[in-house]
């Protein structure tokens, strides 16, 4: 059945193929956008409506929001390895979580809230146990990111307490076509062998979320009202970092990516965020990221498994459609790029 729906943060890579997914299924759409969105990902749908505003104005969203909105998908948050101005991440990931959780509440609408994994927490690189929805963050953040998507999901949950009809979301590392996020931009550097390098042993267990997979839990999770208020993780297969590169070189027929000391790592890392103090331009990479290969960030998909019928497509057979992808964009864009 047809529902009118809002979406937060459509934009970004998991939000395109949601939008896409919920389009071809017939669905109303109605996008949170900036002035400033790029719309080319929606070029010729239908059925889909733009509001202008922003999730750190409540008024914005107040406004964007018709009468006949059946259900809220909020992904909107700031995924970025580094700020001129650290605030931003408080604002939109927690500030921005609790805006729509407001709103929702005063609407009574359904909300699916898509978290993060890291808001769940590590595991030192010694456990190779999986982290499930239950398990609590500790008192360290390597990241602003981190920091704020943990908050975020405890200021959903006191408004769970409240009365808020919410199924929350933590997928894992989201992969797949499209993606040029940081660990998106080193895929595609490895399949046109521009990739520097990795930095450390590679040893960190990380949890790969197929892009398709996590838009098929999105939707099944959609009419779901006997799990309100649960935390649902849609994961992947969890693979050392450096075995994960390794194998994207191999299906793409590249050189394995080269590895060289974590201490080299810290003294790039570092002159990258003295750079960017300087030039306020986007570094390359800084320290948090880095410091975050130390851990395991190893998680189960058993529950959404067993209660939503998630499934999780092998690894090595996403990869290949991921290479596949990255291999005929590069020939499009790429003068440099060697078509084999």
């Amino acid at each position: 059945m047809s529902q009118s729906i809002f979406i937060t943060g459509a934009t970004g890579f998991i939000g395109r193929n949601l939008v896409k997914k919920l389009h071809s299924l017939g669905h109303s759409l109605t996008l949170l956008v900036r002035e400033t969105s790029d719309l080319s990902p929606f070029e010729g749908m239908d059925n889909i409506t733009y509001k202008i505003g922003d999730v750190r104005d409540i008024e914005s969203i107040r406004a964007a929001i018709d009468d006949d909105i059946e259900l809220i998908y909020h992904l909107a948050a700031f995924v970025k390895i580094w700020a001129e101005d650290p605030s931003i991440f408080d604002d939109i990931n927690v500030k921005g979580a609790e805006n729509i959780a407001k709103v929702a509440l005063e609407r009574n609408l359904k909300l699916i809230y898509v978290s993060s994994f890291m808001a769940l927490g590590f595991h030192p690189i010694d456990n190779t146990d999986l982290i499930d929805e239950s398990n609590e963050h500790g008192e360290f953040f390597n990241s602003d990111y981190e920091r704020t998507k943990y908050l975020g999901k405890k200021k959903i949950e006191e408004y769970i307490d409240k009365g808020l009809k919410c199924v929350l979301i933590s997928p894992g590392f989201v992969y797949g076509p499209g993606d040029f996020n940081i660990y998106g931009q080193m895929f595609y550097d490895i399949v046109r062998e521009q990739f520097i390098g990795l930095p450390g042993k590679g040893n960190a267990l990380f949890c790969m979320a197929y892009i398709d997979d996590v838009v098929e839990g999105l939707i099944k999770v959609k009419d779901r009202d006997d799990i309100l208020g649960e935390n649902f993780i849609l994961g992947g297969e969890n693979i050392p970092v450096g075995d994960y590169l390794d194998l994207i070189a191999e299906l793409a027929g590249t050189k394995k990516p080269r590895r060289f000391p974590l201490s080299l790592g810290w003294l790039y890392s570092k002159f990258c965020e003295l750079k960017a103090s300087i030039d306020k331009k986007y570094p390359t990479i800084v320290w948090p990221m880095l410091r975050g290969m130390k851990y395991n960030w190893a998680y189960s998909s058993e529950k959404a498994i067993k209660r939503l019928g998630y499934k999780i497509t092998p690894l090595r057979e996403a990869l290949e459609k991921t290479v596949e992808w990255y291999k005929e964009y590069a020939k499009k864009n790429d003068k440099n790029y060697k078509k084999k």
